[in-house]
């Protein structure tokens, strides 16, 4: 009889346990879902509270200020100086500049800043005149420039400088002038504005030289 007891008590006690494992995992499944929010809600306050959020936020509209003129930095290089004009922030115009009967004749190459920034303009344009003979290149003088800064609207001149054609035959045509802007690689044709030929030579671009940039006044 005593061990019938014993054997019920058995069987309840793992009856029991069975029951209570059962509901183990059954709390475990009902407190899954609840956890995950409960972890979220007691994780948010470790990352960012809803409030620093907010200013994080607000603090995006700020600094579209500082990449506005970041873009300027960008434009002048990030060193604080302007950058260097391109051919499409000038206009450029040329004019004959000499002066009386000089042997020497000359044409002013006029580049205008007619951009909404400074740039920085230094050296030498490429020049070509292109004749009947074909394209004529002008060799530099040897002349330094320091470089100059101009601000919208203002010019700078270089000039052009060639020997007239006195021989009294048609010598070379001159047809029309390409100017490129130093360090660019976009060029200006432009209508040629001096004696209309140079005298036959063997080399007749020796005849040509230019000026670096500020090497001449205005011209006529």
């Amino acid at each position: 009889m005593r061990m019938n007891r014993l054997a019920v008590t058995a069987v309840a006690v793992v009856a029991g346990l069975s029951l209570s494992a059962c509901g183990g995992d059954d709390g475990a499944t009902d407190t899954a879902a609840p956890s995950s929010p409960s972890a979220t809600s007691a994780g948010t306050p470790t990352q960012s509270p809803s409030p620093e959020e907010d200013d994080s936020a607000g603090s995006t509209a700020p600094e579209e200020g500082p990449t506005d003129e970041g873009s300027t930095g960008r434009e002048s290089g990030g060193t604080g100086k302007p950058e260097r004009c391109h051919t499409d922030d000038l206009t450029i115009k040329a004019s004959d500049a000499t002066i009386g009967d000089d042997p020497t004749k000359a044409v002013a190459v006029e580049l205008r800043n007619t951009s909404d920034r400074s740039c920085s303009i230094r050296g030498f344009a490429g020049v070509n005149l292109l004749s009947s003979e074909g394209a004529i290149p002008a060799k530099r003088r040897d002349q330094k420039d320091d470089g100059t800064t101009l601000k919208p609207g203002e010019p700078t001149f270089f000039g052009i400088f060639y020997q007239g054609n006195d021989s009294g035959g048609s010598g070379v045509k001159i047809k029309g002038l390409v100017v490129t802007p130093p360090d660019e690689t976009k060029s200006v044709t432009l209508k040629w504005p001096g004696e209309p030929s140079l005298p036959i030579t063997e080399n007749p671009e020796t005849t040509v030289e230019i000026g670096p940039m500020g090497s001449i006044g205005q011209g006529g």
